[in-house]
């Protein structure tokens, strides 16, 4: 008897553990960025229309005679800065899985010093614009701040999710064993920055082809 439960021991010892299977595919998490992203799309796709259908249905000169033209040194610099940023978001996405604690924290870091250059770039951008063009004063006006505005807004939420990220990746929540929320957060940052090409191309470039 003693001699079957010894075989029988060892037998359980060889028996191969089938590992945990890893799951296929995009996470749910992923899914819903995307879906956001989608959604937040149509709206600004929505503004921007707006935009021109507004401008060509004017009839005169755009900006309207009492509006000033956009600057453009400060949002130039800007909108060329969270663009560069996406370099720095792609090294994250691909240090994360890798394990590469220290890169992944550099590199989420000086990407949200480029989102943080953007913001104060616009909002200088926005004092500069003041008083010649308000939101309330003309449809010009209310389209320039609405759309730059979201934008903004949109900006802002991104640095809070890399603040998230930054934090988890020192705490070591967000690594090689878990690094989906650096490419979900990388996506949103990537929509970010196609955005403020729209939108430069659109509010600030466009008045001057007229």
């Amino acid at each position: 008897m003693t001699t079957l439960d010894t075989r029988t021991e060892r037998a359980l010892h060889r028996t191969p553990v089938a590992a945990p299977e890893r799951p296929v595919g995009h996470t749910t998490g992923w899914w819903g960025m995307v879906l956001f992203i989608c959604t937040e799309a149509m709206t600004f796709a929505a503004f921007l229309a707006s935009y021109f259908y507004l401008r060509f249905d004017h009839g005169g000169p755009w900006p309207p005679a009492a509006d000033k033209p956009p600057h453009l040194f400060f949002p130039s610099i800007g909108t060329g800065v969270i663009v560069a940023s996406c370099v720095t978001m792609s090294m994250a996405v691909h240090a994360a899985p890798k394990g590469r604690r220290v890169l992944q924290w550099v590199t989420l870091l000086v990407t949200m010093l480029g989102g943080c250059v953007y913001v104060a770039f616009e909002c200088i951008d926005y004092t500069q614009e003041m008083p010649s063009t308000l939101a309330t004063k003309d449809a010009y006006g209310s389209l320039f701040y609405i759309i730059s505005g979201l934008h903004l807004v949109h900006v802002v939420l991104g640095l809070f999710m890399l603040i998230g990220l930054i934090v988890s990746t020192w705490l070591g929540r967000i690594g090689a064993k878990r690094p989906e929320p650096v490419a979900i957060v990388s996506l949103y940052w990537y929509f970010l920055a196609v955005l403020a090409v729209c939108i430069y191309g659109t509010v600030y470039i466009s008045p001057y082809l007229s």
